[in-house]
């Protein structure tokens, strides 16, 4: 059985807990409090949604996690558009 202490809005707290494992990270096995958001269309949520902990997720944004092979993606996305900008600038 899975427990979590959940904050409540007032100061108090609450035990929840639930007949189901906890997720667990898809790269480390370490308990998972993320998916990973990286689009995907043909995939029915329309991202991902590998199971990540908070050492292997990579956060490009607020409230974006990433799953370690889609934060490699961003980085080639992000190397290969400024070689684009940067070639375009000195044209």
């Amino acid at each position: 059985m899975a427990c979590d202490l959940v904050q409540l809005p007032r100061g108090g707290t609450a035990i929840v807990c639930s007949s189901r494992p906890r997720p667990r990270c898809d790269e480390c096995g370490r308990p998972a409090p993320f998916l990973c958001d990286w689009k995907m269309p043909e995939h029915r949520s329309g991202t991902c949604d590998a199971k990540i902990c908070a050492n292997c997720a990579f956060s490009p944004a607020a409230d974006k996690h990433l799953c370690p092979s889609h934060a490699d993606a961003l980085k080639d996305w992000r190397a290969r558009r400024a070689a684009t900008t940067d070639r375009g600038a000195s044209a």
